[in-house]
């Protein structure tokens, strides 16, 4: 086997299609730096199955396509074949060429090609395996794979190792069976739950199944007596109805003989009522007199006694304040005599306070004049003592102070000189340097503002393209759901269609006469058509007009009963069953009388059925027989209240189907879901056309905003990638003059400082010289105070104790003072306090006496006028003439009710009459209903019987006859129904299925047991696997490390000229898992870790290693990309001239500038780059690439 050639096409730098044919031996390409030579390296790399973009030098994986230069535009994608000989079947593959291609477009769709032919990437990898051709193998050793070997963790560095010895494929299938054996294990679980759950179900599932076996068995019992019950009352409902006829006649003649009794007992018992009302009104007139002549009367009466009330209330109250007034005037008395005390004694007690306030005044002043001579006297003993001690300590320094003052001094004045001429030059610098740093400082914060605006902008933009793809993926979804929506309604108007077309859910009789009829006018002619498609019912009363119509929805409406005989023949003729016929010429109209028409009109009612569909007037009999005397209503609350306020004269039914009948039965539950019932199915095809319709609109109108989104999405991200490199310069530039800033504001703080510590220095310089002058001229010594400061002294002393004894007696006598004048303060405050008290009782006392004395005053005219009062009516009474005529008027009322309770005892006897006939009336009345309803009740009984045997069993009267018992008894039979009903009604609900569901749910307990059991052994199947690789890879680890150690020895002898080397595992009791140490001894350096190397001894070290491998396991071929960057001369020279032994078992692709390697090359290809961004190969004479390389090498190091 040997690598024939590289076709390349758009991958990185090379647009145009290259390819580059591999002979035996070494092949090298050379290049200047950056013309795309090691692009070669990494399209083999990607073709071989890279997927990491970071091992490709790229940040994505679209960044291998050609991405375009200032001439050419770029590519949409990229394409990469390598042809390989596989003559010797080195590839487990039945071809003798083996062509891997890989190909990627910007979309990101990726495609992988074996011979031209679609496959995986796994088919390309398992092909791969062992081979140690690989992303992962030692095939290909590109740049900085030479470090990474010897700078990997051990473990990292282990899988060059594992490829070499052979294990990969080992190791692959390993991690395969340990995936399927973590599958297996989760089946399992999931399946031994699916059992535990089946079996927690079948026990509730057989019980389920035994009762429904029960069920089934009473249910065949039920319907052969309700079948038996319904021919029985079919047969028998003719006599029936006669019997009942007979006596409702009887009935109907008592009932009209009672009747017209009733009229003429009620015209008397009218006209005896109308005398006596005629009473009533002359005894209310009568009443109303006596009413106003009494009231006139006592009105009179209960005057006077309330003014002579009033007289007596009005002289407790003057009593009440006299004595008030009384006790005012002896309060006041008292409060006056205690005033004048309290005055006399105020006005005594502020005379004795002046007198010690003036007392006070007088001590307090002689006491502070004695204070301030005791301070001052103090003061002049201290400064004179002070004064003592200055002048002797001065006295003895002062000569010696002179001259250091003044050498002090001058020495302050040439450091201040010097400090001023510093101060006048750093201010000029401080100066120059704030300029700068207030420039720095605007420029930062101008582009800190710009970055800011920059940021918002890219931060708002990036939000909108998330945004934008969160929208698009949602209306993408809505889109789909619309078309979702679609084709469910499509398949359910192409379903509705289809079953009007085949007129589905028709009774067969129906559905042969219908498509006979489109095909035979003669059949045609004779009918109008099936009911349910000659009505037109509003969707809201779909479901109550169905259930009224029942089984005669699919009645045919002929035009005269010779249609309809007609139309049975055929029937008969083809034997294709029964059917019901309505003809317009013989279906008598039924209607609602008007007095129950009235009693419709309430609230929660529709109104009568016939009148709220819509159809042909021809067919206004047949509507009105079969819906005539059928209401609707809301609720069966309204149902059941309008069938008693009606007398159960009709059948009602509600919105929800449920049924009220003449007969008082009731009839409701579930309905049963239907595919489409036969008066909806028209309308519902028309609406889902609509519906449709709309959701098509909704979709063009969802695709096209769509578009709109995705093309704000492609100008948003456009524009985001232009802020984001707007904004890295940016951040760049205000990094930039961010360090300006800091740095010229750090130069300037230190100027700061440095020029206030300088005016700080000048500032002390200049203190310190102006001290020192007023020292110097103020060194004069008085050489006669000792003298003087004796006698002071003395006389100081005597006269401080005169005065503090005059300070303490004075203190004494004022704080005596101050007592006093404390006490008598408090108690004047005391009595003040006390007067204002009693003059505001006195006043508040005089106030409520002048208001009792006024009140009083008022009361006595009060009474004066009262009296008076009472005095005129007394003379002007006139009660004597109101009592005659209220006598006179009694009289009259007595005879009046007289009168009346004669014609009220002829009305007792009237209603007591009334009262019998009324209850023989609606006793009568009551036999009547019943007959009536009975004779309605045969017809509805049979009618709800035919509906039920029709629903329940799918039986008409023609198709009972042959369940029909000849012995059977219907006053056994019903009973016997009643109780088999119960029966079922105790099983509760019944699961029919559950037969059939236990059954099945048993099989399928026994299959999945057989699963858990094969599963089970496919875990331990699968275990065994995983223990035997395992203990495979670990011998052939061992083995093949153990040889590419020995190798490794020989190899690094070889390539160093000497030393030793070795390679060492990381744990030696854990094949599996153990990292792998190098450690090398150079010649003449003593054995140390291959970190501690020089960069030329790393590298030449790890192609000591690679060339160990290789002696292990010859290559097919190897690639290596500049490896021998890092070596010498010397050991270039070595590396080549390994490189050249290898070369005939190993095919060597080397990519290098170095001289050596060159010259023992085979062949040699150039990359050039003659336009900017483009790779091309050129052919190139070795010696005139060794001429270039010498150039290069000369100017690289002209560089350095």
């Amino acid at each position: 086997m040997y690598f024939k050639q590289i076709q390349i096409a758009g991958f990185k730098s090379f647009a145009d299609k290259t390819e580059i044919k591999f002979d035996d031996g070494v092949t090298a390409i050379v290049g200047p730096n950056g013309c795309g030579k090691s692009n070669v390296s990494d399209a083999i790399r990607w073709v071989l199955g890279e997927q990491s973009s970071k091992m490709l030098r790229g940040t994505t994986m679209q960044d291998v396509i050609f991405n375009g230069t200032e001439k050419r535009k770029s590519l949409s994608y990229c394409e990469v074949t390598l042809t390989f000989n596989n003559q010797d079947r080195f590839f487990n593959f039945d071809y003798d060429e083996l062509a891997i291609t890989r190909k990627l477009y910007r979309s990101g769709e990726s495609e992988y090609l074996l011979n031209r032919n679609p496959c995986r990437l796994k088919d390309i990898v398992n092909i791969l395996y062992d081979s140690g051709i690989g992303k992962d193998g030692y095939s290909i050793i590109g740049q900085g794979k030479v470090e990474e070997i010897i700078s990997s963790k051990p473990e990292n560095r282990r899988a060059i190792f594992e490829e070499a010895a052979g294990i990969a494929g080992y190791k692959s299938r390993k991690v395969e069976a340990e995936r399927k054996l973590d599958r297996t294990r989760e089946n399992l679980t999931r399946l031994r739950d699916i059992i535990g759950e089946i079996d927690r179900q079948l026990g509730p599932l057989r019980k389920q199944a035994e009762v429904a076996k029960k069920f089934l068995e009473l249910k065949g019992v039920l319907k052969d007596l309700e079948v038996n019950a319904y021919l029985y009352q079919f047969d028998h409902a003719s006599a029936t109805k006669e019997q009942i006829n007979v006596k409702l006649n009887a009935i109907l003649e008592e009932l009209s003989l009672r009747q017209t009794e009733l009229v003429t007992l009620n015209a008397k018992y009218s006209d005896n009522m109308e005398q006596v009302a005629n009473l009533d009104k002359k005894m209310n007139e009568l009443h109303e007199e006596i009413l106003a002549l009494t009231v006139n009367i006592e009105k009179q009466a209960g005057e006077t006694k309330l003014i002579r009330e009033r007289i007596n209330h009005i002289n407790e109250q003057n009593d009440k304040i006299e004595l008030e007034i009384l006790n005012s005037e002896n309060t006041i008395k008292k409060l006056t005599a205690e005033k004048e005390y309290k005055e006399n004694r105020t006005q005594e007690l502020k005379e004795n306070l002046k007198a010690l306030n003036l007392t006070q005044e007088e001590i307090s002043r002689d006491y502070l004049k004695i204070v301030d001579e005791i301070t001052k006297t103090e003061n002049e003993a201290e400064e004179s003592q002070q004064s003592i001690i200055n002048e002797l300590d001065k006295l003895s320094d002062i000569k010696s102070d002179i001259s250091r003052f003044e050498a002090q001094r001058d020495l302050l004045k040439t450091n201040l000189s010097q400090n001023k001429e510093k101060l006048s030059s750093l201010e000029v610098r401080r100066k120059e340097q704030e300029t700068s740093y207030n420039s720095s400082k605007e420029a930062y914060e101008k582009l800190n503002k710009t970055k800011q605006e920059v940021s918002k902008a890219y931060a708002e933009k990036k939000f909108r393209v998330d945004s934008l793809i969160s929208e698009i993926s949602d209306e993408e979804q809505e889109k789909h759901n619309i078309s979702a929506r679609i084709q469910v309604y499509e398949n359910r108007r192409k379903l509705l269609s289809d079953m009007q077309a085949e007129y589905e859910g028709y009774a067969y009789a129906v559905k042969k006469l219908l498509k006979e009829a489109e095909k035979n006018s003669g059949i045609k002619s004779r009918m109008v058509g099936v009911l349910a498609s000659q009505i037109k019912v509003p969707e809201k009363f779909e479901t109550a007009i169905e259930v009224a119509l029942g089984n005669a929805v699919q009645n045919i409406i002929t035009f005269d009963e010779n249609g309809a005989k007609d139309l049975i023949n055929f029937l008969k003729q083809n034997s294709f069953g029964r059917a019901t016929f309505l003809p317009i010429s013989s279906m008598k109209p039924r209607r609602i009388s008007p007095e129950d028409r009235r009693a419709i009109l309430s609230q929660g009612s529709f109104g009568v059925a016939s009148e709220i569909i819509s159809f042909s007037p021809e067919i206004q009999n047949v509507i009105e027989n079969l819906l005539g005397a059928t209401v609707i209503v809301d609720t069966l609350e309204t149902a059941v209240k309008l069938a008693k306020n009606t007398r159960f004269s009709f059948k009602i039914v509600t919105l929800d189907g449920d049924i009220v009948n003449p007969t008082g039965s009731m009839t409701g539950g579930s309905k049963k879901a239907e595919a489409s019932n036969l008066i909806s199915r028209e309308r519902e095809i028309g609406t889902l056309g609509t519906e449709i319709e709309k959701c098509k609109q909704e979709l063009v109108k969802k695709a096209e905003y769509i578009k709109n989104l995705t093309e704000e999405l492609s100008n948003t991200k456009k524009l985001v990638g232009e802020l984001e490199t707007k904004k890295s310069d940016v951040e760049v530039e205000e990094a930039k003059e961010r360090e300006k800033a800091e740095a010229l504001g750090l130069i300037l703080t230190q100027l700061n400082n440095e020029k206030l510590s300088l005016e700080s220095d000048i500032e002390k310089l200049t203190s310190q010289i102006d001290y020192l002058e007023s020292e110097l001229s103020g060194k004069s010594i008085d050489t006669n105070f000792k003298g003087k400061v004796s006698e002071n002294q003395q006389e100081s002393k005597n006269k401080a104790n005169a005065l503090k004894e005059q300070r303490e007696k004075l203190n004494s006598d004022l704080t005596t003072v101050r007592v006093k004048i404390a006490s008598i303060e408090a108690e004047i405050t005391s009595l003040e306090s006390d007067l204002n008290r009693i003059k505001l009782q006195i006043s508040e006392t005089l106030q409520a006496e002048n208001t009792n004395r006024a009140e009083l005053e008022k009361n006595k005219t009060l009474v004066e006028e009262a009296e008076a009062m009472i005095k005129a009516q007394i003379e002007a009474n006139t009660s004597v003439e109101a009592k005659a005529k209220l006598d006179s008027i009694k009289q009259e009322q007595e005879d009046i009710e007289n009168r009346k309770t004669n014609l009220q005892s002829e009305l007792k006897v009237f209603e007591e009459k009334r009262t019998v006939l009324l209850d023989e009336l609606s006793k009568i009345n009551e036999k009547k209903y019943n007959q009536e309803m009975l004779l309605s009740k045969v017809d509805s009984d049979l009618e709800q019987m035919q509906e039920r045997i029709f629903e329940e069993y799918s039986l008409t009267y023609q198709t009972c006859l042959e369940f029909k018992r000849p012995d059977f008894n219907i006053e056994e039979g019903m009973p016997e129904i009643s109780r088999i009903k119960k029966e079922i009604q105790k099983l509760g609900y019944v699961n029919v299925n559950a037969i059939e569901d236990s059954k099945t749910l048993l099989e399928r307990y026994e299959e999945l047991s057989t699963q858990e059991a094969d599963l089970s052994k496919a875990e331990e199947d699968l275990n065994q696997i995983i223990s035997e690789l395992s203990t495979e890879m670990a011998t052939r680890f061992e083995t093949q490390f153990n040889k590419i150690n020995e190798n490794f020895k020989t190899t690094f002898r070889e390539l160093f000229g000497g030393g030793n080397a070795r390679l060492e595992l990381t744990e030696a009791d854990n094949l599996l898992e153990a990292g792998v140490d190098i450690v090398a001894e150079p010649p003449g350096k003593k054995l140390q870790n291959i970190t501690l190397l020089s960069g030329g001894e790393k590298a030449l070290t790890a192609i000591a290693i690679l060339f160990a491998i290789l002696k292990l396991k010859p290559m097919p071929f190897c690639l290596l990309d500049e490896i021998e960057a890092a070596l010498d001369e010397a050991n270039v020279e070595r590396f080549a001239q390994y490189l050249k032994r290898f070369s005939k078992v190993t095919q060597f692709i080397v990519i290098t500038h170095r001289k050596p390697t060159m010259e023992l090359a085979d062949s040699l290809y150039g990359v050039t780059m003659e336009e900017k961004g483009v790779s091309k190969m050129v052919s190139v004479k070795l010696s005139e690439a060794v001429k270039n390389v010498k150039g290069q090498e000369e100017l690289s190091s002209g560089a350095v």
